[in-house]
C-alpha cells in the first residue's frame, strides 16, 4: 500500500530543497494524525489539489536516522508523561540521502507550540559532548547529569508544502526502533504531522481529517520507542497511544 501510495504523488507539483528552507517554521504550531498504512489513499486528492511534494534530484522519499538521549532515569520521557509543560527532546538526526547531521533540542512551550534548536554537526551523534551539555541544560531546570543514548530510530519521510508556503506536512514511514541491536519495525503504521506558523490559520488537511473524523494524537517517536523497549516503566498516560497502535 505504501508504495502505491509514493506511485500515486508522482503527478503533485515538486518543491525544491532551497523553497522549502522558506517554510522552516521553526517557531510553529504541530498537530500530529496516526493512521494506517490503508488509509493513505484516503488523503491523496487533497494533497493533489493544495500540496506540492518536495523533490530532491527526483527522489521524493527520504530516509531518517535519529539517536535519542535522556537521563539514565528518563527524565524526559518521565516528563512527558506527566505532561510537564516545558518538556524538552533531545536527538541527533541524520539526513540519509545528503549526509547532513544535525544536534537538535525540541522544547515544548504551550499545548500546540514547540521551539526548536538546531546545530549542524559531523556525523550522527552517539555521545553528548560538554559544551552540548551545556546548552541542554539552558532549555531546562532540571538536572540532566548522566544523560546518553538510549534508542535509535530510522523511518521514511515525504514533505508537502502547501501552495501558500505557510504550511509544511510530513508522512513518516516504515518506522523502525533500535536498541541494543534489537530491531522493532511499525510497519503499518503512517504518522502524519502538519507544521504551521502560528499566524497560519487554516490547513486543507486538518479541515479534511475534521471532515472526515479522523482526530489528531499525540505522537512521539521517542516516547513510544521508549514504550515498547522499556515495558516495566510507567505508562498510564500512553494507554490510548498504546491501544491505537495496536488496532492499526
Amino acid at each position: 500500500m505504501i508504495q502505491n501510495f509514493i506511485q500515486s504523488i508522482k503527478p503533485l507539483k515538486s518543491i525544491s530543497l532551497q523553497e522549502l528552507d522558506s517554510v522552516s517554521l521553526q517557531d510553529r504550531i504541530d498537530k500530529k494524525f496516526v493512521l494506517s498504512s490503508e488509509q493513505l489513499r484516503l488523503i491523496l486528492p487533497c494533497l493533489k489539489e493544495n500540496y506540492s511534494v518536495l523533490d530532491i534530484d527526483g527522489n521524493r522519499v527520504f530516509s531518517y536516522e535519529n539517536n535519542y538521549f535522556d537521563t539514565k532515569d528518563f527524565q524526559f520521557y518521565k516528563d512527558h508523561h506527566n505532561s510537564y509543560l516545558h518538556r524538552i527532546k533531545v536527538r541527533s538526526r541524520k539526513y540519509v540521502e545528503s549526509d547532513l547531521s544535525f544536534f537538535e533540542i525540541k522544547k515544548k512551550e504551550k499545548v500546540d507550540r514547540t521551539n526548536k534548536f538546531r546545530e549542524k554537526v559531523t556525523h550522527l551523534m552517539s555521545e553528548i559532548d560538554n559544551a552540548q551539555k551545556e546548552v541542554i541544560q539552558s532549555y531546562t531546570r532540571k538536572n540532566i547529569d548522566g544523560i546518553t543514548l538510549i534508542l535509535k530510530n530510522n523511518f521514511k519521510r515525504i514533505t508537502l508544502v502547501n501552495h501558500q508556503h505557510t504550511e509544511r506536512v510530513t508522512i513518516d514511514l516504515e518506522l523502525q526502533f533500535i536498541q541494543d541491536n534489537k530491531t522493532i519495525p511499525l510497519e503499518k503504521v503512517v504518522i502524519i504531522e502538519i507544521k504551521q506558523s502560528k499566524m497560519t490559520q487554516t490547513s486543507p488537511l486538518a479541515n479534511f481529517f475534521k471532515s472526515n473524523n479522523i482526530r489528531k494524537n499525540s505522537f512521539s517517536k521517542y516516547i513510544y520507542g521508549v514504550l515498547i523497549f522499556n515495558t516495566e516503566i510507567k505508562n498510564n498516560n500512553f494507554l490510548s497511544l498504546i491501544k491505537k497502535i495496536k488496532s492499526i
